[in-house]
């Protein structure tokens, strides 16, 4: 039988032995019941021995465990409690729970094999032999090791280390800064882990309670995740985002890029782009899931809201684009305020294009881009591939930040590299027209060659190289096949350098001298070939208007050929 080799010490209001499948004659010697642990509804009792295993009673079943030593259970350095006097046999007892205590003679109050917390209300200097006596009546009441605050008195009385130290009592200290309700947490935590395994409430009822209200009062998500950490014993934790944007920590400054563990929260990810993680870059124990499962569970509400924010901001662009559409600064203005944003200054739009992916993709990667500042900002679709991003970051912020993260985000995806356009920034009364240069320098981003990040701003379409940039592919060909493209195929057919001539001329100032050194030509030949281009384009290119347009035609040329 699998509890054979087990010695029952202590066991009260036990079900019939058949329910049990243990031996009906094991001792059943009276004894206080230890105190319920705050998941279950009945009062929890635990059968102690000298082996490896223990049987409890949670819940109105009985399970199999390990047993649970004080060195385990008080392996609480992080929460700054200290050993003063702990040798090592007494710390092999086994707990069974955890209780506080705050009066003189305690044993009224307390069950063997308890850990006792407490606050030395009860001390007075004047009285040290008090310090005796509450000691004598804790151990004689079976408990096995006492934690003191220091909070009452700033220190731990000499009189009581030396007490626990006569009465073989391992003595801890707490400082004033951790709360007794951190500890007791803590050590029911450690005590229940098996039990959570099976099918118990990961958290306990008290711990829930305090991270729901977090939530629901919109607590900063940095502090919940620094309460549970403290709470629950977890390692250090940051909740981070698709791209490994850090929207919070449990301490400052920890990224925690190394991810041994990762656990996904809130709803699935419905781009590369979204999604948040709990994540730690230590090993997580086996009793450590389940609790990190279910706070990751527990976060899953905040990513939700967050979700909700998104969609509720795109249910609003045709508003917003109408609005934009008429000019009317007074309505964009209301729409801003709606959704948090402040209107004083000036705000700066940005246009992100993707081609061929769901609306939801470019609104993603807005958020993205812009997210992790103090700037505010909404963010919504204007089509299959392209969404705007209104926000009220400067636009030279946005340009150190945007092309950093745009790196990030290249790696989640195969395919086209996303593309942004900044525009200037503006007040509500012009910044529809603020809005169509951002559209532009998109449209100049998506033209870039190459598969780096791909930014364009409204301030860079200063000369005629950027300005033709920002023309649609489509318009460019246009361009180009009206006006070089029969120089293109008469050198194609003839295997002529008349293009070659017209690009070296124009460059030289319309020198006909400085061409042909150029070249290695004779003057005569380039004559020649000039007046061919002439022929073909029906462009003179003594006349400034015609010399425009053929060099225009051979920037775009040029663009095409590098791959923008």
């Amino acid at each position: 039988m699998v509890f054979k080799s087990i010695r029952y010490v202590a066991l009260r209001d036990r079900p019939p032995a058949a329910a049990l499948d243990v031996p009906s004659t094991a001792p059943e010697p009276h004894r206080p019941t230890p105190p319920p642990h705050p998941n279950c509804a009945s009062r929890p009792w635990m059968i102690n021995q000298t082996g490896r295993y223990c049987l409890r009673m949670a819940c109105g079943r009985l399970v199999l465990v390990e047993r649970v030593l004080v060195e385990q259970v008080l392996e609480l350095a992080d929460l700054g409690v200290v050993p003063l006097w702990a040798p090592r046999s007494a710390l092999r007892r086994t707990v069974t729970g955890v209780t506080t205590v705050d009066v003189g003679n305690p044993a009224t109050y307390l069950s063997a094999g308890e850990i006792v917390l407490t606050g030395l209300a009860w001390w007075q200097p004047q009285q040290a032999e008090s310090a005796g006596a509450f000691v004598a009546a804790a151990r004689a009441a079976g408990t096995v090791a006492l934690i003191a605050g220091e909070g009452a008195h700033g220190r731990i009385p000499d009189e009581l280390v030396e007490a626990c130290r006569r009465h073989q009592l391992p003595l801890f200290s707490a400082p004033r800064t951790t709360t007794f309700r951190a500890v007791v947490d803590r050590i029911y935590l450690r005590l229940w882990s098996d039990l959570r395994e099976s099918d118990g409430p990961a958290l306990p009822s008290t711990v829930m309670d305090e991270l729901s209200e977090a939530i629901t009062t919109d607590a900063p998500l940095d502090h919940l995740l620094a309460t549970a950490v403290e709470r629950l014993g977890l390692p250090p934790l940051a909740l981070v985002s698709a791209t490994g944007r850090l929207i919070a920590a449990s301490a400052p400054g920890s990224d925690l890029g190394s991810r041994t563990t990762s656990v996904g929260v809130g709803p699935a990810p419905r781009s590369p782009f979204d999604g948040w993680w709990l994540r730690t870059d230590r090993a997580v124990g086996r009793g450590q899931q389940p609790v990190l499962d279910a706070l990751a569970a527990l976060l899953a509400r905040a990513a939700t809201a967050h979700r909700n924010r998104l969609d509720e901001q795109a249910a609003a662009a045709p508003v917003l684009f109408a609005a934009l559409a008429a000019q009317d600064a007074q309505a964009i203005s209301a729409i801003m305020r709606d959704f948090g944003l402040t209107v004083d200054g000036d705000l700066t739009p940005v246009v992100v294009r993707i081609p061929g992916v769901p609306a939801e993709w470019t609104v993603d990667a807005v958020h993205e881009l812009l997210a992790g500042s103090t700037s505010q900002f909404l963010a919504c679709a204007t089509g299959t591939g392209e969404a705007i991003g209104i926000t009220t970051a400067p636009a030279r912020q946005l340009t150190e930040t945007i092309p950093e993260r745009l790196v990030t985000m290249r790696d989640l995806r195969e395919g086209p590299s996303i593309a942004v356009g900044i525009g200037p920034a503006a007040d509500p009364s012009t910044l529809a027209a603020a809005l169509s240069r951002a559209h532009y320098a998109a449209g100049a981003a998506e033209q870039s060659p190459g598969t780096g990040a791909r930014v364009r701003t409204a301030s860079e379409m200063t000369s005629l190289d950027t300005l033709l940039e920002g023309l649609p592919v489509a318009v460019s060909q246009a361009f180009q096949a009206a006006t070089i493209g029969p120089i293109v195929d008469y050198d194609t057919a003839k295997g002529a350098r008349l293009l070659e001539t017209l690009r070296t001329f124009l460059d030289n100032d319309a020198s006909w001298t400085r061409t042909a050194a150029a070249m290695h030509l004779h003057v005569n030949t380039v004559h020649y070939r000039i007046e061919r281009i002439e022929a073909l384009t029906g462009r003179r290119v003594a006349d400034p208007r015609g010399q425009l347009d053929l060099h225009a035609a051979l920037m775009l040329y040029r663009h095409a050929a590098e791959g923008h």
